[in-house]
């Protein structure tokens, strides 16, 4: 979208407050109110061994780096009904063995606008209304949470038009449509590597693939103990590129429902469970086809909040489908088993394991595992993550459905708090991941039994 659309845009959610203003006068001056902060973040990661993307091979090579994301935002409010929010960020990286990397994404980059939206409260008694781009997450986060999958961590916004309907003394479904495009103009800069927002494979510069969605979520809050979630989303990606080839798109639906028990004052539990129905375009030789996928996911945590640290334990599973045949064509014209992620291509719980996807296109897996977490000091969170993973078909030539085992131990810690009078925070965490090759992938042939990667961060806000 050009500057021109953004100033049209700003002009038409400024004006309104400015009329409210001016209507109330001098006397009421007060029910306006503005502020303002920023936050970084500072992440160097290291990885080695890591599996090729959509392959089951292995690269025995290296690579560490670090970035930098610097975000500043602004809040203006009008009572309790208008608010307008606009937030600008940018990200560099530095890549310190990485020749082909090293000319990416460098200092200064891009200044880009990472939200901007108007919010209007409480129409009708019932609708809260939220228009532009905006963050957002339903549930767990395993269907909407990332509509910029093509940068990383780096933006998660979403174009689009939300509305939360309060259905039920505590219950309300949130209502979306959303248009994410390939390429982002409401930006400041020159980068060393263009943005391709949405992209699954990377194109020249861009793989041109816009996505559509709409969604209905509900929550359902009236039963005691027992929160529900019903969801339903449509969800259309458009025909893309790589460098030299064109892909078909797709339109599918995705229902769903998330269920969260309350069995005891120590005991609960999450299930989900969603079901994909569409069809893929055909393109050139590649034919159209039928989809039909699964995903599940139940967990039971028991919590004891009295002991010290707080210790908790989760056994889960998750089960994503998968199909043996390519998920970008077919000779055949069969149906599609694969469950596609909707706006959930993510890096979700393993920054590591998400490298074996296209950009995150998590789907294919059966990951039995424990989680155990505690407290020993007040802010100072310990975690443990650890399990199989195993392949629902043997796709990509696989020879066996073993993925590998793996693992992950996290630590948060508190550095500085409440830097400026009540304001400005300062934390840290360190990351570490461990990957067991199994018998899916070729890694014998790269003479490696293991993958790592390792992270140390430091956050700051104000």
């Amino acid at each position: 979208m050009s500057n021109r659309w953004v100033k049209t845009w700003l002009a038409g959610a400024i004006v309104p407050m400015a009329l409210l203003a001016a209507e109330t006068g001098d006397s009421q001056q007060s029910v306006f109110d503005f502020d303002a902060g920023g936050d970084f973040r500072f992440r160097y990661e290291f990885k080695d061994n890591w599996m090729d993307k959509g392959k089951t091979t292995v690269n025995p090579a290296y690579e560490d780096y670090y970035r930098m994301r610097s975000r500043v935002w602004g809040k203006a409010t009008y009572g309790e009904s208008l608010a307008l929010y606009l937030r600008l960020a940018n990200e560099f990286r530095d890549y310190r063995n990485s020749p082909e990397n090293r000319n990416r994404n460098k200092f200064p980059d891009e200044v880009f606008i990472d939200n901007l939206y108007l919010d209007v409260k409480n129409l009708g008694g019932r609708v809260d209304v939220r228009l532009g781009r905006q963050d957002i997450k339903e549930g767990a986060g395993r269907v909407i949470s990332d509509g910029t999958p093509g940068d990383g961590s780096r933006s998660t916004y979403f174009d689009a038009i939300l509305a939360k309907v309060r259905i039920l003394e505590k219950s309300d479904v949130d209502l979306m449509a959303t248009w994410n495009r390939h390429r982002d103009t409401w930006t400041i800069g020159n980068p060393h590597d263009p943005y391709d927002l949405t992209k699954i494979k990377s194109g020249s510069p861009y793989s041109k693939m816009d996505e559509f969605g709409l969604m209905a979520y509900a929550h359902y809050n009236e039963v005691k103990d027992f929160p529900m979630e019903f969801y339903w989303v449509w969800k259309l990606e458009e025909r893309f590129y790589d460098k030299a080839v064109r892909y078909p798109g797709r339109q599918f639906h995705t229902l769903g429902t998330r269920l969260l028990p309350k069995l005891t004052d120590k005991l609960s539990a999450e299930i989900e469970a969603a079901l994909q129905v569409g069809r893929t375009d055909s393109q050139g030789g590649m034919r159209d086809r039928d989809l039909l996928a699964w995903m599940g996911y139940a967990g039971l945590t028991y919590a004891e909040k009295a002991l010290p640290g707080k210790p908790k334990l989760t056994g889960a599973v998750l089960y994503l489908s998968g199909d043996r045949d390519s998920y970008y064509k077919t000779a055949d014209g069969s149906t599609d088993n694969s469950w596609n992620p909707v706006f959930n291509r993510t890096t979700w719980f393993s920054e590591l394991y998400s490298a074996t996807y296209d950009q995150y296109r998590w789907s294919n897996l059966i990951y039995p595992h424990l989680a155990v977490s505690a407290e020993p000091i007040s802010k100072h969170k310990v975690s443990l993550q650890i399990g199989p993973m195993f392949a629902d078909e043997r796709d990509l030539g696989a020879q066996d459905a073993y993925r590998g085992l793996y693992t992950q131990v996290r630590y948060d810690f508190p550095l500085l708090s409440k830097i400026f009078g009540k304001r400005g925070d300062l934390s840290g965490a360190v990351v570490a991941e461990i990957f067991r090759y199994g018998d899916y992938y070729q890694h014998e042939a790269a003479g490696e039994e293991t993958a790592t990667w390792l992270r140390f961060e430091i956050n700051g806000k104000i």
